[in-house]
């Protein structure tokens, strides 16, 4: 086999791998992107609700407050994926623009890693958290705070899955967002 064979056969594979990430990470945006954006008009109804009752009926139902805390908290943890895929989270950027192209992929790289690690290291004491609330239940609700307290989980594995896939975009040099040019 010829070397330039074996390059455009890493090529191809490098390219159909790219497209194959970029596929699943569309798809698993879009159900994110539409989850967060059901829990934000939920919030919206709910919080009109609360609103219009206190002022026209005698009293208001108990429940709208807790339950748009919930819907909040779930909308951060939705958006928060999304967040670490775009590269629009907080992050300290005082010599980040100084670097070169290389050595700013090795920092996007080494900060992508650190917050994959350690959501993977926080992951079974969240799941633990979690399973606390399966002998609890929300006071108006009076649903398992399983339910609130799985929020926990839900982030740190996204996080996690985020972080490693903006690894690998910015291995696979297809990550713009981050990356200077």
């Amino acid at each position: 086999m010829s070397i330039s064979s074996q390059t455009n056969n890493s090529r191809d594979f490098v390219n159909k791998l790219e497209a194959s990430i970029q596929w699943l990470l569309r798809i698993i945006d879009w159900v994110f992107s539409v989850l967060a954006v059901s829990a934000l008009l939920a919030i919206t109804a709910v919080v009109i609700l609360q609103v219009v009752s206190r002022f026209l009926l005698p009293s208001s139902p108990i429940w709208t407050e807790e339950l748009s805390r919930y819907l909040f908290v779930y909308l951060i943890v939705m958006g928060s994926g999304l967040v670490i895929r775009h590269n629009r989270h907080v992050r300290l950027e005082l010599y980040q623009g100084a670097l070169n192209r290389f050595w700013n992929k090795v920092y996007q790289i080494f900060c992508h890693l650190l917050a994959g690690s350690f959501a993977i290291y926080i992951l079974p004491y969240a799941i633990k958290y979690a399973q606390i609330g399966r002998w609890q239940t929300s006071p108006a609700l009076e649903v398992p705070m399983y339910w609130a307290f799985l929020s926990v989980t839900f982030f740190f594995a996204l996080t996690a899955f985020y972080s490693f896939m903006s690894v690998l975009l910015v291995l696979l040099e297809r990550d713009d967002q981050g990356v200077a040019s």
